[in-house]
């Protein structure tokens, strides 16, 4: 049994509540039974008092002190309490002392040194425990001191006899509602050590196992269906990285290949100096397509590790286009395409990162060259509608299929089969997205086989 354990604190918890409880609700009930004993024997003696004092003023005036004396021990047997009372006047001379009060030598306090309602003692009288009542009363003029007592034998008996049943069925009832307590807990967390030996058992290779989720409506349902979502982007996201890794590496793997080969033959024998020449060209291109590769997989990494941030700020959007648009114009030409730009008079400004806008608009105005066949045409034109600036690059390629157009944004996809095969790493699209979506807007994409494509993206104007 681990005593850090859950279900160990839970049980301590509830027995040390329930031990308090029954512990107060014990001493308040053995207090509540002590008090309405103490004042029904109150009582009793206050009507012992009354019924002396009666007696004295029915028969002190018609009798001597022997006479009066006879009538206490008569009156002593016949009353309530038995003979435990004893009367003296203000002088302190005894009209009365019962026998076990005189040989106990109980003493007796006179009239005038007691309060008005009397006084309440508790003695001990030869090993007996009595409760006294010293009351003052005047009789035809004269103040005496009438003291009556009541044992309290069989009362201390009942209040011991309740305490130690007390001290008995409280740790009893206590020790019980532990071993229920702790079974119940246990019971209880079942499920949750389930859960636990379930999600411990899960790993790298194993990542599309779920968790059984109980049908109870709780707590626990809850915290299954939690556990497979968060199962479930993990897996997503484990599966996005193997498959990034792979595809980068499958991708480094060529460039990388094709230097090192063209490295071997040209080393192979003697060359003319041309032949040099050609074999560092075809190196240096492949050296500057690998870099660019290099950058783009650096990025996304950078992005989705969240640490790629754009500064934003207020950007007219017309004249942050104005160098993609001069370089479009040089890649244009060098293609053997037309290329053409429609940007409003005014400033369109927008919230957003100016380098990141230029690579945006030249990602889109590259794959659109890259798959457009000469002769053909690139269309680039923005302007404003309510609330929002358009930026649209449209070409006359071959289109996207189908198929293919609901994947071009992934990485590493690549629609060779519509759009040509002298496509890239399949990295900027996914970029362009990724550039879009922190600016707050929306790329759209229209397009058909041999229709052309139509990249459309949508960011909120500046206030």
């Amino acid at each position: 049994m681990r005593w850090r354990s859950i279900r160990v604190r839970l049980t301590a918890w509830y027995a040390a509540v329930l031990a308090a409880g029954l512990g107060l609700f014990g001493i308040s009930v053995w207090l509540a039974l002590n008090r309405s004993l103490n004042e029904t024997i109150d009582e009793s003696l206050e009507d012992r008092v009354t019924g002396v004092r009666r007696f004295m003023e029915d028969q002190i005036g018609a009798l001597s002190i022997e006479e009066i004396r006879m009538e206490f021990r008569e009156h002593s047997v016949l009353g309530p309490g038995g003979d435990l009372f004893q009367v003296c006047d203000g002088q302190g001379n005894w009209l009365y002392r019962s026998a076990p009060l005189a040989d106990g030598e109980v003493s007796i306090r006179l009239p005038d040194a007691l309060p008005r309602k009397g006084l309440y003692e508790d003695r001990l009288v030869l090993k007996t425990p009595l409760r006294f009542l010293s009351r003052p009363v005047e009789v035809r003029g004269q103040r005496y001191t009438v003291q009556v007592a009541a044992p309290m034998g069989e009362l201390l008996e009942a209040t011991e006899r309740f305490k130690l049943a007390l001290l008995v069925l409280i740790p009893g009832v206590v020790l019980v509602a532990c071993v229920g307590g702790y079974w119940m807990s246990r019971r209880a967390l079942a499920p949750i050590d389930r859960i636990i030996d379930d999600t411990a058992a899960i790993g790298a290779r194993n990542l599309e196992r779920r968790l059984q989720v109980p049908q109870t409506k709780d707590e626990l349902e809850r915290l299954s269906r939690t556990i497979n979502s968060m199962l479930d982007r993990l897996e997503t996201a484990f599966r996005r990285i193997t498959q990034f890794t792979a595809d980068a590496s499958h991708e480094l793997r060529t460039p990388t290949a094709l230097v090192r080969t063209t490295a071997e033959l040209a080393l192979r024998k003697k060359r003319a100096p041309a032949e040099y020449e050609q074999a560092l060209r075809q190196i240096l291109s492949e050296s500057e397509r690998t870099t660019a590769l290099i950058d783009n997989l650096l990025t996304l990494a950078r992005a989705d590790s969240g640490r790629e941030t754009l500064k934003l700020e207020p950007v007219d959007l017309s004249a942050a286009m104005q160098e993609p648009v001069a370089a479009a114009r040089k890649l244009a030409e060098a293609r053997g395409l037309s290329f053409e730009a429609r940007l409003p008079d005014g400033p369109c400004s927008v919230t957003g990162d100016t380098a990141a806008l230029r690579r945006l608009a030249m990602i889109l105005i590259d794959n659109a060259m890259k798959y457009t066949p000469a002769p053909g045409w690139v269309r680039m034109a923005i302007r404003k509608t309510a609330g929002s600036a358009i930026l649209e690059v449209q070409d006359s390629g071959m289109g996207i299929s189908a198929e293919d157009l609901p994947h071009i944004f992934e990485r590493f996809y690549r629609a060779d089969k519509a759009r040509g095969c002298d496509g890239g790493a399949g990295l900027g699209l996914s970029i362009a997205k990724w550039i879009v979506e922190q600016h707050g807007g929306e790329i759209k994409v229209e397009s058909g086989p041999s229709q052309g494509a139509t990249f459309r993206v949508h960011l909120p104007l500046a206030a």
